[in-house]
């Protein structure tokens, strides 16, 4: 079998550069092949456990693939040889092609703990039936050991903790949760919210060993506490999943991703690399930066998608500006582009402003939620490098301003003289919107810092 473009990966960067290649080239014939025939949506993974009333509400369709005639193909890719222009299946078939994307994402990393290998212990699947079956179990056992406190870990606990006669213990090797995406005064909020809710966390800890004869009853941390434990989920991370590209000789950087330049393409003309299996560069350094997120994937995707047959949108990616969002508890929590630790750890001037005030005006009315936001901008340009917010379900929109922002190097002075809709039930009051007032507050800041120089 034969196809203009060949996709590889059946996640969110598959599926859209399968989808964009075949609407801009609609002659071309677009094969997309996936490992797991029953995949779910990556981000609501863990909101399979309890939230969703039926596991099966997750499940990624095909039809969009369908209707755009594109071919899908259920099988393992074991190999490349990109003089043949083919892949090689598990089941012994090969695929040729003018045009290879390479959309393989992560592998889950296994950490190297004394008994990791016993029954009970569980990663994060992206297979329906697997995340089926850890749903059973997690409703029948009581003990649960997370191992990973970042987005993942994070969100699992928040899931777990909301179904009945649980005990939840959330273990983090680093001094805070979401220690990479947030500033101390965030983490500590994101901490503050999950002990409310029961969770039991121990940051700047190690599991040094997974306790049981065959089966999991307990971890070790490093500090000799032991806990009782009916199953252990690993959070700890993950690893490209570039095996079969390294053995082929595509160029792979030193952290482990397939090298890609600005549109794409790897170190093989015609083949290209998206998603989390692809080099992602920071927007203001341009190093390497281990970031997977769907929407940055996406957007990889489109620029694949669309430049596949030759440039033809002047599209390259600037680097990613980081933007995550989360919901932990009743509070929603999002960051983008640099942190104040990451500012100093990069040797960036900054400083930093923030802001609070309630999304109703009157915040007397229902349901009113106190949200703070929290900038870091050049002294000199005011240019905005970076954003963190909490505050209600809003606060995943306000990122994206924050992140657009960012790309678009807008200063704290265009901010504060932003036009924005306000309404009593929808935003803050004008009066003291945080985004705006925070900007507000850096000007302010800026204006002392001139006049000390003067």
């Amino acid at each position: 079998m034969k196809y203009d473009v060949v996709v590889v990966g059946g996640g969110p960067a598959g599926v859209i550069s399968a989808l964009t290649a075949k609407n801009v080239y609609p002659k071309k014939s677009v094969c997309l092949i996936k490992e797991i025939g029953d995949s779910i949506i990556p981000c609501a993974i863990p909101y399979m456990i309890n939230t969703m009333p039926d596991p099966k509400q997750n499940a990624m369709g095909d039809d969009p693939l369908r209707s755009a005639d594109i071919e899908i193909v259920v099988a393992k890719v074991v190999a490349l040889n990109t003089k043949d222009r083919s892949v090689a299946l598990q089941s012994g078939d090969t695929i040729s092609f003018d045009r290879l994307i390479l959309a393989t994402g992560t592998d889950a990393v296994r950490p190297p703990v004394a008994g990791i290998d016993k029954k009970g212990i569980f990663t994060i699947s992206k297979s329906m039936s697997a995340m089926v079956a850890l749903r059973e179990i997690i409703h029948s056992i009581q003990n649960i050991v997370i191992i990973g406190g970042g987005f993942i870990g994070s969100e699992f606990a928040d899931e777990l903790i909301k179904i009945p006669g649980k005990e939840v213990h959330l273990v983090e090797i680093m001094p805070k949760l979401l220690f990479a995406a947030f500033d101390d005064e965030f983490c500590d909020k994101i901490e503050e919210v999950m002990t409310e809710e029961g969770i039991h966390i121990h940051t700047n800890r190690r599991v040094v060993s997974i306790n049981g004869n065959g089966s999991v009853d307990s971890v070790t941390l490093d500090n000799g506490e032991t806990i009782k434990a009916d199953i252990v989920i690993l959070g700890a991370g993950a690893k490209p999943s570039v095996e079969f590209a390294k053995e082929a000789g595509l160029r792979i950087t030193d952290r482990g991703s397939i090298w890609v330049d600005d549109y794409m393409q790897t170190s093989i003309e015609g083949i290209f690399a998206v998603g989390d299996c692809a080099l992602k560069r920071d927007f203001f350094t341009r190093r390497e930066v281990p970031v997977w997120l769907a929407s940055t994937a996406t957007s990889e995707a489109r620029n694949a998608g669309v430049n596949v047959f030759g440039i033809r949108v002047l599209n390259q990616m600037p680097g990613t500006v980081a933007a995550f969002s989360t919901r932990l508890g009743d509070v929603s929590f999002a960051s983008a582009g640099m942190i104040d630790r990451t500012v100093k750890k990069e040797n960036f001037r900054s400083v930093c402003s923030a802001a609070v005030a309630y999304d109703r005006h009157p915040i007397t009315l229902p349901e009113a939620c106190e949200c703070k936001v929290k900038l870091c901008y050049s002294p000199r340009s005011g240019i905005v490098l970076g954003g963190q917010i909490y505050g209600c379900a809003a606060v995943g929109e306000l990122i994206n301003v924050i992140a657009l922002a960012i790309q678009k190097k807008v200063t704290v002075r265009e901010i504060d003289m932003m036009q924005i809709a306000t309404h009593p039930l929808l935003t803050a009051a004008p009066t003291v919107h945080p985004l705006i007032n925070a900007a507000h507050q850096a000007l302010a800041q800026m204006r002392a810092m001139v006049k000390e120089e003067d």
